[in-house]
This record gives structure tokens, sequence and C-alpha cells, in this order.
């Protein structure tokens, strides 16, 4: 049971690390932006969208 703590431990020091770093900041906002561009792009060349299909 103690491994699992100290595993834990790591791991939360870990992601204490990549946040103080801004690395998790980073992440974030290069994936939102991936996103964002590839449902820009969907939406350019997918045919319009008739009534009561939904846009995936």
């Amino acid at each position: 049971m103690a491994h699992y703590k100290a595993a834990d431990s790591k791991r939360e020091q870990f992601r204490r690390y990549l946040e103080k770093s801004g690395v998790l900041d980073t992440l974030t906002k290069a994936s939102l932006r991936s996103f964002d561009s590839r449902k820009s792009r969907n939406r350019v060349a997918s045919p319009r969208i008739g009534r009561g299909e939904r846009e995936i």
C-alpha cells in the first residue's frame, strides 16, 4: 500500500512542476488552437447541415 502512496506523491509533484513551469497551460492552449482550426476547416470542407442533422 505504501508503494501506491509513493507513486501518487511523485505523480502529484510532477503535476505541480508542470503547472508551475507553464507546460500544462501551453499544452492546453495548443490543443484548443488545434481543435478550433480543425473545426473551422471541417465547416468549410463539409456541405451545409440540414434541419435535424447534427454537425460532427
